[in-house]
Formats: C-alpha cells, structure tokens, sequence
C-alpha cells in the first residue's frame, strides 16, 4: 500500500523479514530519506523487543516522587508569572509606531525575558495579517532577546525559543518578499532546532516555509522533495493544522510548476475538510481561484475568489484579503469591466498604504494606469501616480527607489500625453525585475 508516495508501515514491517540490503535495493527506498528513516526505527524497536530485560515482569511503583511534583510545580509557576508579567511588558513595548519599540526595550532591560519572547511570537502572527512591515520588526527584536537568554531556563527550551524566533522571522521576511534574508533566517532556525534532542517536527515547519521560498526564487525542483519530507512528518505526528499548510505549499509549488490541474485539486480537497482551519481555507481557495484562471476557466477564478475574500474577512486576514481582492480586481480588469475594476484599485491603493506594503501600491497605480487607458480616460493617470508618491514620501519609504522610480516616470509621461499601455507594461517589468534584484541582496545588517 503506498500513501502520497510514502510506504506505510505495514509495507516497511515487510522488509524485516528480508536480508537488510534487499531493502537497499528497492528503488522507492534507495531514494526516499523518510521511509528509510522509518525503516530505521522499525528495525530497532523489533530488535529491542527481541531482549529479555523488555518482558521483566518486575513491577515499578506508579506513585509520583514528591520531589518530582514540587520541582514540575516550580516551573510551571515560575513560567506563568513569567508570562502574566510578559504580557504587560509586551503591551507597553508594542504601543506606538515600530520605530519606537528598540528605543522603549533599551530603556527596559527587565522585559528581556523568555515569556516577552514566547508573547512576541504569538503577536507575530496578527501582525502578518495586519501591518507585515510590524511583524519584521517584532521578529527581530523576538530574536534579539532569544539571543542572550540563560540563567535558570533550561537549555532546551532556550534551543526552542531562539529556533522560533528565527522561524517566525523568516517567514515574516519572505512575506513582505525578502527571500534571501529569510532563507538566511531559516537556516539559523535550523541550526537552533538541530541542538535540541529531537526536532523532526521543528525541522518540518521550517522545510515548509524553505520549499516556498525556493519556490518564490523559481527553484521547484528543489521545493517539491523538501515539501514532501515536511509533509510525511506532520502526517507521522498527527499534526493536522501543518499537514494541511503543508498540503497547501505543495500546492502552490506544483502551480509554479505549470501543473495547474494537479494543483487545483489539492487546494480544492483542503477546501472541503470540515476540519480545517479558516485561514488554510481561505488560502486553498485563493490558490484554487488562481489555478483557474490560468487554466482560462474565468467564472470558476471569480467563484473561488470571492468565497476566499468572504473567507478572509472571517478570519480578520486583512492583507491576505487584500491581495485577494487585487487578483479579483486584475480579472475584472482582463474581462473589460472597467467600471468596478477602477473601483476596487482605488480602495486597495488605499488598503495597501494604510497596511505598509510599498511595492503594492505602486503596482496599483500601474493598474489604475492600465484600467484609464483601457477606457479612454487619461486625465486620471496622473493623479493616481501623485497619490502614490505622496504616500512614499510621508512614509519617509527609501527603500522603495524602484517603486517611486515607476510612479514618477509614469507621472511625468501621463503629464506629457505620452502614456500608453506599452509604456506601462514596461514600467511594470522594470519595477518587478529591480525589486527581485534588491531582494536577492543579502541585508547590510547581521543579526547572526
């Protein structure tokens, strides 16, 4: 019986009755790390079943050692004053703008503790949704923290903290599209995870956020057998919620792949699971609806994106609903309705500057740009872009040249009556060919 690729263990319990090289032979095992793995422990729990010291039928008394109880008590006590305390410290430090988080904890040695950094992590994931450009920055200081903890917590949980630190950094950096950094964030993770006993799980929530990055850098080949490997240990651990994310990756990789139908298919059964989380949801219907549209298959894409909006919304996923809605937006664009597509990019350009996504608004503006063209309405072109280089310059955003570079060049040609759809899909090529290019830089800072 064979199960997404891997063998079950009633498959691998087969092969001990055979010499141990007739394994090695067997093509799907010469080449799958995970069913050797598997094999491995088999093999090792039937031979230690084989020893007498395993039948001794020699009782052990079940009563708990006092001194046991008293010292998991202090811990557990310990940790939840630590994380009461944390909870007002993380209050204080996260109030304000984001510029003024490093100054307040520099004022606050106290807050650096392992409760701040577990309550840092748990607000990562809200950030994401809301303000990405917050979540950088609360990883960063996540992982600062980390960095110097010691005293009386154990070295396995400081192990455990500084890997998620760098975890939810570098998902938080491949977010707002800063691949080589995140990478670089992931493999500090790793390293972190790989000094505690056992951490294939660890080791699996990071393979999944990797195989979207190699993915994101137009490297599927090496994405797909990593996602694979993530997918068989959360299916191995009974983790529901990451088997699905991890489903979903794999998803998106086979799309990158150009195998749409394949890819549909997988988001479309995420989909349907009664029991599956809103947000997984709501992303397999986001995929589900992107793989329709490059199928030509129109009314299934806006089906399935407007339930992922609603689904979204639901979920409080505000920059993923935007981003959905974008996509919408680019469809009703390529269908000729005009009118609602205008519309819904005016609402997004502001949806992405209140939420800090710099490049966003500047494709936005080329949308606007495509959308006036299309309807004869040039006049519009300019005020679009002015808008948008208001917005770079009150956010003081110089790390976006290349989106203020764009927006001024398509300004001052609408100005001159010199727009045209070829010149807009020029300007949008340049922009996204200089934003993979800085992205591919390694950051001028070293948080190592």
């Amino acid at each position: 019986m064979m199960i997404e690729q891997h063998y079950d263990e009633e498959v691998l319990a087969g092969f001990l009755a055979e010499p141990i090289d007739s394994a090695a032979r067997d093509r799907h095992l010469a080449g799958c790390p995970l069913c050797k793995q598997t094999l491995n422990s088999i093999r090792d729990t039937a031979s230690l079943l084989k020893q007498p010291d395993v039948w001794n039928r020699e009782s052990f008394s079940s009563a708990p050692r006092p001194e046991t109880l008293a010292f998991l008590r202090n811990v557990q006590r310990t940790m939840s004053d630590e994380d009461a305390a944390a909870e007002v410290y993380v209050k204080q430090l996260l109030a304000g703008s984001r510029e003024t988080w490093a100054g307040r904890l520099a004022e606050h040695p106290e807050w650096r503790t392992a409760g701040v950094v577990r309550k840092l992590i748990a607000a990562t994931d809200r950030a994401i949704d809301l303000m990405p450009a917050d979540a950088v920055e609360i990883t960063r200081i996540a992982v600062d923290i980390s960095g110097h903890l010691g005293g009386a917590l154990g070295t396995d949980e400081i192990f455990r903290l500084r890997g998620n630190s760098w975890y939810e950094r570098g998902y938080a950096l491949m977010y707002i599209g800063a691949y080589v950094d995140a990478l670089a964030a992931l493999a500090n993770a790793e390293a972190e995870f790989k000094r505690i006993l056992i951490a294939d799980h660890e080791i699996g929530r990071v393979d999944v956020v990797r195989a979207m990055l190699y993915r994101a850098l137009e490297r599927p080949d090496d994405a797909l057998p990593v996602i694979a490997a993530a997918t068989g240990v959360f299916r191995h651990f009974g983790d529901r919620e990451r088997y699905y994310a991890a489903r979903l990756a794999e998803g998106i990789i086979l799309y990158s792949a150009g195998r749409f139908s394949q890819a549909i298919r997988i988001h479309l059964e995420i989909a349907a699971q009664p029991t599956v989380a809103p947000r997984w949801r709501a992303s397999a219907l986001q995929n589900a609806a992107i793989c329709h549209r490059e199928l030509g298959e129109v009314d299934a894409a806006i089906h399935c994106f407007t339930q992922s909006i609603m689904a979204f919304e639901a979920a409080g996923m505000m920059s993923f609903r935007a981003k959905a809605r974008w996509t919408l937006a680019r469809i009703l664009l390529a269908q000729q309705q005009y009118q609602l597509a205008l519309s819904m990019f005016a609402e997004l350009r502001v949806e992405f500057a209140e939420l800090g996504m710099a490049n966003e608004v500047a494709l936005v503006a080329l949308d606007v740009a495509d959308t006036l063209l299309a309807t004869g309405k040039t006049s519009g072109i300019a005020d679009a872009c002015r808008e948008a280089i208001v917005y770079f310059e009150k956010s003081h955003l110089t790390a976006s040249a290349a989106a203020m570079t764009a927006v001024t060049h398509l300004r001052e040609a609408a100005l001159a009556g010199e727009a045209t759809p070829t010149l807009v899909s020029g300007l949008r090529m340049a922009f996204l060919v200089e934003t993979k290019r800085t992205q591919a830089t390694p950051p001028a800072y070293d948080f190592s």
